[in-house]
């Protein structure tokens, strides 16, 4: 049995596999000031999986992985983009495009063989925005998380309370906690739809959406068509696997 486990700035997320099958994905918030926290999330894997293939944006984790598990770094992969560079348009600069959005577009592809065109979109501490065409990955946007940019906000706003961030459907809001809301859920949904409607027309594709991360329910609704794939970036480890096997 196998592991994939995709290590974002400010979360990890890991699960086993056999062929091309997930198991239970398992999720660790953790902050850089307490990487003990992710020593302890990942310490028994070293042992119970033959192969772990590793798809990290955070050096200060893979170093902790090849310092504290050297005695088993026969075990560990860490994605190589250079090995993926067919999947990549020559005009874009290889060496500053991150590890998880490259994997991803080997998700989609695998997902949706019958497709060419694609829209990525990433909910993380980022909000990233990725197109592929013709099945290789054109080019990005990097935004300001939709937590990380509120929770911003709060910390500099002396007049602002720290608020619970849920689901809410309000345009507007009658008080400071409800125009928060309003603006995380509707103000981003609205933000996002425009950059795709955007690129759809731009670029005069058809393009496949989907999203992944932990704050894409905050923008996905039953009334649009949009794909949610929590597991894209760990399915795209299983692929990355099986390509160079």
């Amino acid at each position: 049995m196998n592991l994939a486990i995709d290590i974002g700035n400010t979360s990890i997320k890991k699960a086993s596999f056999v062929d091309n099958s997930l198991n239970k994905i398992h999720h660790l918030n953790y902050s850089k000031k307490k990487l003990n926290k992710v020593n302890n999330f990942l310490k028994d894997d070293f042992n119970k999986h033959n192969k772990i293939y590793i798809c990290s944006v955070v050096p200060e984790i893979n170093n902790i992985i090849k310092k504290k598990f050297s005695h088993k770094k026969n075990k560990f992969i860490f994605v190589n983009k250079i090995k993926l560079k067919s999947f990549v348009d020559k005009s874009i600069n290889l060496k500053q495009l991150g590890t998880d959005r490259l994997i991803n577009v080997l998700a989609a592809n695998k997902l949706y063989g019958n497709t060419n065109n694609f829209i990525i979109i990433d909910l993380g501490t980022a909000t990233t925005i990725d197109i592929i065409i013709k099945k290789k990955y054109f080019g990005g946007v990097i935004l300001p998380g939709l937590k990380t940019s509120y929770s911003n906000l709060i910390s500099l706003a002396s007049g602002i309370k720290t608020i619970k961030f849920i689901n809410d459907n309000k345009v507007i809001g009658k008080n400071t906690k409800s125009a928060l809301l309003a603006g995380f859920n509707t103000g981003n949904k609205l933000m996002i739809d425009s950059y795709i409607t955007l690129l759809k027309r731009k670029y005069q594709k058809n393009f496949k959406v989907i999203f992944t991360g932990g704050y894409a329910n905050n923008i996905i609704t039953k009334k649009n068509k949009y794909i949610y794939k929590e597991d894209l970036t760990l399915i795209g480890l299983i692929t990355y696997k099986n390509f160079f096997k």
